[in-house]
C-alpha cells in the first residue's frame, strides 16, 4: 500500500518524545490529542474491544534535501497471547503454561511512494477484548537504511476473564469500497481494516486468521460472510476460513442467558444453515446468528444496532467456546 502526503492543519495537539537531535536517523512522533482524542502514550482499561485513534507523523532530519523516507511499517506484540484462555478449576493458576505469541501482528507493513520526505498517517484499530498487554510499536525507514521508532502500550483487565466462554463487543466498520473492508477474527475480537491484510508476505499470518468479513449488501443493507464465501473477493488469498452461520429463532434475552459451552454448542446444532452457509445476508438488529469457525470455535452474535455516525458499522455482541 503506498501512502500519500497529508498537511498537518494547526490544532491542539501533543508531539510525544522527539527523537534525541545527534540521531542522524529520520524522525517519527506520535500526535496525542484530548480534542480529538488521539493515543500516544501507554493506557490501562478495563473495556475489551475498545475503539481507538492513532495519528503517526514522520519526517527526514532534512526534509529539504535529506534522504527519503521509503517504509512506514506498525507491528503489534500481544502478551501473552491475543486468544482467550481457559483457567483452571482443579488446579491453581500457572502463568507459564498460557500459551505465548511467536510472531507480532504486522498491521501495517507500507512502501511509500519516492521522493517523499514527510508523511501523516491516521488510523482506527480496536483494542484486544482478552486480559494482557499490546505492544503498539511504529517504525519509519529511509532510502539509506537508517531508522527510527516510537511505541505504547495498552493494557486491559478484563473481570470476565474466568468465564468458560469468551464475549466481547465487535464495531464491524462499513466500507466505502471493496478494498475497504472490515476483518475479524472471532476467538480473539480482533477487526482488521483492510490495509492489515494486504499483500505484504509480513500480513499472510493475517489473512490466514480471518473468520469473517463485513458484506455490504444492494440496497444499503449489512451483513457478514466467511473469507471462502464465492460472493468474497479476496485476490491472491491463498487460505480462506470457512466460518459457517446459521439463523437461529433467538431473541436479545436468549442470546444473555446462553452462558455456558454446552448451550452456546446446542444453539448452533439447533439453528437452520444460511443458503450458503458460508453468508448470512441482509442482518436485522435484534437478530441472534450462531457460527462455527473452521477451528472449531463456537458461538452466537448479536445484532445491536447499525450506526450511523462517525462511521458507518454494525454493532454486536458475540459469545464464542474459547
Amino acid at each position: 500500500m503506498r501512502l500519500r502526503l497529508l498537511l498537518l492543519f494547526l490544532f491542539p495537539v501533543v508531539l510525544a518524545g522527539c527523537n534525541p537531535d545527534p540521531n542522524p536517523g529520520p524522525r517519527i512522533d506520535l500526535v496525542g490529542s484530548t480534542a480529538p482524542p488521539f493515543i500516544s502514550s501507554n493506557r490501562q482499561s478495563s473495556l475489551p474491544a475498545d475503539t481507538f485513534t492513532t495519528r503517526v507523523f514522520a519526517e527526514a532530519r532534512d526534509n529539504v534535501n535529506g534522504p527519503a523516507l521509503t517504509r512506514l511499517r506498525i507491528t503489534v506484540d500481544y502478551t501473552p497471547t491475543r486468544n482467550p484462555y481457559t483457567y483452571p478449576v482443579a488446579t491453581a493458576f500457572d502463568p507459564n503454561l498460557v500459551p505465548k505469541e511467536n510472531q507480532p501482528l504486522v498491521f501495517l507493513d507500507s512502501v511509500l511512494a519516492p521522493g517523499q520526505r514527510a508523511i501523516a498517517f491516521q488510523y482506527r484499530a480496536v483494542t484486544r477484548s482478552t486480559t494482557g498487554r499490546e505492544r503498539w510499536t511504529f517504525q519509519v525507514e529511509d532510502v539509506e537504511g537508517r531508522s527510527s521508532q516510537r511505541g505504547y502500550q495498552l493494557t486491559l483487565r478484563n473481570t470476565d476473564s474466568a468465564q468458560v466462554f469468551h464475549r466481547y463487543p465487535m464495531r464491524l466498520q462499513a466500507p466505502r469500497a471493496r478494498t475497504s473492508r472490515s476483518f475479524a477474527m472471532l476467538s480473539s475480537g480482533i477487526v482488521l481494516p483492510a490495509f492489515a491484510v494486504g499483500s505484504s508476505p509480513s500480513q499472510t499470518a493475517n489473512r490466514d486468521s480471518i473468520d469473517l468479513v463485513y458484506q455490504p449488501i444492494t440496497g444499503g443493507q449489512a451483513g457478514l460472510a466467511a473469507p471462502a464465501d464465492p460472493t468474497v473477493t479476496l485476490t491472491g488469498w491463498l487460505r480462506k476460513r470457512a466460518t459457517e452461520f446459521r439463523r437461529t429463532s433467538l431473541n436479545a434475552t436468549d442470546f444473555g442467558n446462553t452462558d455456558t459451552v454446552p448451550e452456546l454448542q446446542a444453539a448452533f446444532d439447533a439453528g437452520t444453515a444460511f443458503t450458503p452457509s458460508t453468508r448470512t445476508g441482509s442482518l436485522s438488529k435484534a437478530q441472534v446468528v450462531a457460527f462455527r469457525t473452521t477451528t472449531g470455535k463456537t458461538g452466537l452474535l448479536l445484532v445491536e444496532d447499525f450506526a450511523t455516525a462517525p462511521v458507518p458499522a454494525i454493532l454486536m455482541q458475540v459469545r464464542v467456546t474459547k
